[in-house]
């Protein structure tokens, strides 16, 4: 049985709502990092994005029903938060190559946020299941501790651990990444009003109708 699949250039996935703790065991989350993978012998393109609705202790908030950041009801306690766009850029990803794509955020701002990954390109969707295949660019993404941030949490690391660390990986990656936020390719999802499957199915059910 044969995978029914195409290509689609451009093509928009998202990673949907991602809930960021404040600490990762013992240390802060401050860092992004999205990973583009090209299997292919082309060259292919995405576009990444990505949404932050900050904490709503540390940034306004949007009044809710009834006033005030945070709205109790029925022992439900709700916050609304604005989001806030950050453009990652346009990225070129090269035959066979993986790109990392690395944000280190400052003062807290990744602490008790969510945060929403969006990719727009060279994507291969499965036309059954709409889910991203193998093909085309892969993604995926996650937060962790870069190592770079001050303050008591930093004192809770052996010092031969970041000692090691600033020495060799300064510039990139994480200490420690926190898995309560990491997105796996298989688990992004299309961002597409004209989804295949959903006229597939349409065309089926009124295939059915039809019939009876």
């Amino acid at each position: 049985m044969s995978m029914d699949h195409h290509s689609n250039k451009q093509v928009t996935l998202t990673s949907g709502p991602i809930y960021v703790p404040p600490i990762n065991i013992i240390v802060p989350n401050d860092k992004l990092i999205v990973t583009l993978k090209n299997p292919t012998n082309k060259k292919l393109q995405a576009t990444v994005t990505l949404g932050l609705c900050p904490s709503p202790n540390s940034s306004p908030c949007v009044p809710c029903a009834g006033g005030g950041g945070g709205c109790t009801s029925n022992s439900v306690q709700t916050f609304e938060v604005n989001e806030t766009d950050i453009h990652l850029g346009t990225f070129k990803v090269d035959p066979m190559t993986c790109l990392r794509i690395e944000k280190t955020f400052n003062n807290y701002e990744l602490f008790d946020s969510v945060i929403r990954i969006t990719a727009t390109g060279d994507f291969e969707i499965c036309k059954d299941s709409c889910q991203p295949i193998c093909g085309l660019l892969e993604i995926s993404s996650v937060v962790g501790f870069s190592g770079s941030a001050g303050g008591p949490f930093v004192t809770a690391i052996p010092a031969e651990i970041t000692a090691l660390y600033q020495a060799y990986y300064v510039n990139s990656g994480v200490i420690g990444t926190d898995e309560q936020t990491h997105v796996r390719y298989a688990e992004y999802v299309l961002c597409d009003t004209h989804c295949p499957c959903d006229s597939d199915s349409s065309s089926s059910s009124s295939s059915s109708d039809d019939d009876h």
